[in-house]
C-alpha cells in the first residue's frame, strides 16, 4: 500500500472528504432498528467470526535467578542460550474481533452508479497489516464503489495490505 498517495487523497477519521462520501456502519439489532425506523437504506452483510495473531512469544527462565520473562524476537539470542531455560516454546497469542451478529451499511439514498465511497468500518474481514514475526491487523476502513445495487470493497490484499519485515 502506497502510504504517501494514500494519506493525501484520504482524511481517515473525519467525517467528510472533498473526494469521496463516507458510508456508515450500524452494528447490533437496536442500531439496525433504529436506523430502520429513520428510514435508511441499509445494505445487510454477514459477520464472520475473526481473529488475528497479535505476536508470537517465547517464555524462558533465567537459570540463575529463576525470574521467568517472555522474548518476543525469534533473533533474541537467550532463546539458545545455556543461562536461560524454554519453559514455553514458540506460541502466538490472537485477538478474538467480538462484533455483534447483525450488520449493515448506511447507503445513501442517492449513491449512483460506480461511485467511489470510503466505507469508516468494514463489516468483512480483511488484513491491513502483517509482520513476519506473526502479528497481523484487521483492516478498519477502505474505498468501495456501488454497482449493481452492492457495495463492493476495492480490497486487493497484494496491494493493500502492509508486510512488514524485520
Amino acid at each position: 500500500m502506497a502510504f504517501w498517495n494514500f494519506w493525501k487523497t484520504k482524511k481517515i477519521g473525519i467525517e467528510s472528504t472533498s473526494d469521496i462520501r463516507i458510508i456508515e456502519t450500524v452494528r447490533g439489532i437496536d442500531n439496525i432498528e433504529s436506523a430502520k425506523k429513520e428510514n435508511k437504506h441499509l445494505l445487510y452483510r454477514k459477520v464472520e467470526p475473526f481473529s488475528v495473531c497479535t505476536g508470537k512469544y517465547c517464555k524462558l527462565r533465567n537459570n540463575l535467578t529463576r525470574i521467568p520473562f517472555k522474548v518476543y524476537d525469534f533473533r533474541d539470542s537467550r532463546t539458545w542460550s545455556d543461562k536461560y531455560s524454554i519453559i514455553t516454546d514458540w506460541t502466538y497469542s490472537y485477538y478474538n474481533y467480538d462484533f455483534p451478529d447483525e450488520a449493515a451499511y448506511i447507503i445513501p439514498n442517492d449513491i449512483k452508479e460506480d461511485e467511489i465511497v470510503f466505507v469508516k468500518d468494514l463489516i468483512e474481514n480483511y488484513i491491513g497489516y502483517s509482520h513476519n514475526q506473526g502479528t497481523e491487523s484487521r483492516l478498519s476502513g477502505y474505498e468501495a464503489i456501488w454497482k449493481n445495487n452492492d457495495l463492493v470493497i476495492l480490497y486487493n490484499p497484494e496491494i493493500n495490505s502492509v508486510r512488514a519485515v524485520g
